[in-house]
């Protein structure tokens, strides 16, 4: 009844069709082909799924490399699951999956991961082969609520763009983290610079001509600011960058900070003594590893996440 196939040029239109049918809302061109075409750790992971002539199914994964302890792993994150309404309830979920799973291996990836929404979590974990690692809370400060107002550190600096700063200061931290996306200067330059849809902030803590850590956020609705990805060589680094954030927040009106950060992660405490909590909503994260890894990708433990890792920031 179907037929399975990876994309190919020219597909995106179709694609595009059928995200809007689906989701209620478009994708442009523009964003489909910088997510799947444009990653600098390589090509599009997408499978398509055809009946009657029609495309009906799209399962992808977007390159998303991690790093072990240091040492360079390539994966993928799971994103932008499609199927068509009037061909649900026929596994065409399941299908699309393997027919996709399938592909990767020989393509050297090691593990997909990523965060399904409610309406697909029990899917993967049932039908796609998947784990769960752990439910990631949004951690939020009330910039109110602070008995002081935060100041900003004269040695954080916001940058123009990524440079290659960003990556030599990842390639020095690396080895201390056990479980982390990939972060050298072309991806997060690709990530952050070259993004069709957002507009991003760097803020650098800088050191000579190096830097000590960085923060990225983004505007979030009227009064929100989410701090898409914190990274710093120690606590007192991670104090100075989120102090610097906070203070910036609140001079450009907004209320609320919401971030991402797991328990045993440097920067917890510090988000934690600055006043953010734990609080909704909590999403999910998972995957699927296919050969075997120097590291246990289920243990949530081990991780070290940022709402830059997921496709909705």
């Amino acid at each position: 009844m179907f037929e399975f196939r990876p994309y190919r040029s020219g597909d995106e239109p179709a694609i595009t069709a059928l995200f809007e049918i689906v989701f209620g809302r478009p994708m442009s061109l523009e964003f489909w082909r910088w997510r799947f075409l444009d990653h600098p750790a390589g090509g599009p992971l997408v499978m398509l799924a055809f009946a009657e002539g029609a495309l009906v199914g799209h399962y992808a994964a977007s390159r998303a490399p991690l790093s072990l302890h240091g040492e360079y792993h390539p994966a993928a994150l799971s994103m932008t699951t499609m199927t068509h309404p009037d061909w649900r309830g026929r596994r065409l979920f399941e299908k699309t999956a393997d027919a996709l799973y399938a592909t990767l291996p020989e393509q050297g990836i090691s593990a997909v991961y990523g965060f399904p929404n409610p309406a697909v979590h029990a899917l993967r974990i049932m039908r796609a082969g998947w784990y769960d690692s752990y439910e990631v809370p949004t951690l939020t400060l009330d910039i109110a609520s602070l008995r002081h107002p935060a100041q900003a550190d004269p040695a954080v600096q916001i940058a123009e763009r990524i440079d290659a700063r960003f990556g030599r200061f990842f390639a020095k931290v690396a080895g201390d983290l056990p479980i982390a996306p990939h972060r050298d200067s072309d991806i997060l330059a690709w990530r952050i610079d070259r993004n069709p849809d957002n507009t991003y902030t760097r803020f650098v803590l800088e050191e000579g001509d190096e830097i000590a850590g960085y923060a990225l956020t983004k505007a979030y609705g009227a009064d929100m600011l989410d701090l898409v990805e914190l990274r710093a060589a120690s606590g007192a680094a991670a104090r100075a960058l989120i102090n610097t954030v906070a203070a910036h927040a609140a001079a450009s009106g907004r209320t609320r900070i919401a971030t991402w950060c797991l328990p045993n992660d440097l920067h917890r405490l510090p988000l934690e003594m600055a006043g953010f909590k734990a609080s909704a909503p909590v999403t999910y994260f998972g995957g699927r590893t296919f050969i075997p890894l120097p590291a246990d990708l289920t243990d949530g433990r081990l991780w070290r996440l940022s709402m830059l890792d997921s496709d909705l920031y």
